[in-house]
């Protein structure tokens, strides 16, 4: 069984977070923009050339798209994981 406490903080959480998230009334924040460079920096243009030199060497390396799926979803895993542990305790 789900102690009172425990019971009672996830009440809290579920319906008082997002209505405390919504009602916070959204201001206006200033901002300064300033102007893009228009040409790569100096240090840029060797790293791309390298990376198209590899490209054409290797066609593999054009279609890698990295582990943004797998540090997602081990991120996500270990969240749930520890909020399973916070209510049981």
């Amino acid at each position: 069984m789900i102690r009172p406490a425990t019971l009672g903080l996830l009440t809290a959480l579920v319906l008082a977070a997002p209505a405390a998230a919504s009602a916070a009334p959204a201001r206006a924040v200033p901002t300064q923009l300033a102007p893009a460079p228009a040409a790569p920096t100096a240090a840029a243009r060797p790293e791309a050339s390298s990376y198209a030199q590899r490209e054409q060497r290797d066609p593999e390396v054009a279609r890698y798209e990295g582990g943004s799926m797998i540090v997602i979803g081990i991120s996500g895993s270990a969240l749930v994981v520890l909020l399973l542990i916070l209510l049981l305790i």
